[in-house]
């Protein structure tokens, strides 16, 4: 049996290295020989990003805590979960007609994050071939702004894209040590696997930012001490003992 540590070193980086066809094919399949007089949607998601969710008594937020009073009162997330982000996803149409051709229509649809790191190049072809590819344009609505869409109107068509596609990510996609924000995966569970490292980096982050508020304390109560007759050594050893703690902790999370 594999111990947990080997789990984690395979998921170090993208171990899957192409799109599911036989899912896509299975599904795309079905719909468009089984159309119906109303019409019938499918949707797909093929691509994922890591993701960190804090979760609340009633509720969760995606990639930080959401401190507005609004939403959960104020109040800490009580965890944290490890998930993800789709960042492409397949739609398609297909509906029965009596005296024109069966219709069948489909669209690949794609959202991707900003970039952390100017260096981060993981999308920029992937960007370029995707809006080379754009051949339909949802026009912008209220909040929603334009999103453009590649429209395939069979399913060798739809695989024939993908696999342009997988191939520029295979290449480009190379930066697993940093974990950016724009590395692909193909499978869902290994971009939730690897959103450990969000974690990570969120709680290296809030000890940084505990640091430096009991640094400033730490100032603050020695200034009091120096200027006053009242002894202050077991409080300052106490904020010291923090600090360090902090340290030790975020050292360790870096190492992990």
């Amino acid at each position: 049996m594999k111990q947990l540590i080997q789990y984690l070193l395979e998921y170090k980086e993208r171990k899957t290295k192409s799109f599911d066809y036989n899912l896509l094919k299975e599904r795309i399949e079905k719909e468009k020989n089984k159309p119906k007089f109303m019409g019938n949607w499918g949707y797909i998601d093929i691509l994922w990003t890591p993701q960190i969710y804090f979760i609340y008594d009633k509720g969760w937020s995606a990639g930080e805590p959401n401190k507005d009073p609004k939403w959960f009162g104020g109040k800490k997330h009580t965890d944290i979960h490890l998930g993800t982000s789709d960042v492409m996803s397949v739609e398609f149409y297909s509906a029965k007609k009596i005296f024109k051709p069966n219709v069948f229509e489909g669209y690949i649809s794609w959202s991707f994050h900003d970039k952390v790191n100017d260096d981060d190049t993981n999308l920029d072809e992937v960007e370029n071939f995707l809006n080379k590819k754009s051949n339909y344009t949802v026009p912008a609505e209220g909040s929603f702004p334009e999103q453009k869409k590649i429209k395939f109107e069979s399913y060798e068509e739809l695989e024939s894209i993908l696999k342009e596609l997988e191939s520029i990510i295979n290449k480009h996609n190379t930066k697993c040590d940093k974990n950016e924000p724009t590395y692909l995966y193909f499978d869902k569970s290994e971009a939730t696997q690897n959103a450990s490292y969000k974690k990570n980096q969120y709680e290296i982050l809030t000890c940084e930012e505990e640091i430096v508020k009991l640094s400033k304390q730490l100032e603050d109560v020695k200034k009091a001490a120096s200027a006053s007759d009242t002894d202050l050594t077991s409080l300052i050893d106490s904020i010291k003992e923090k600090i360090e703690y902090l340290k030790k902790k975020k050292e360790d999370i870096s190492k992990s």
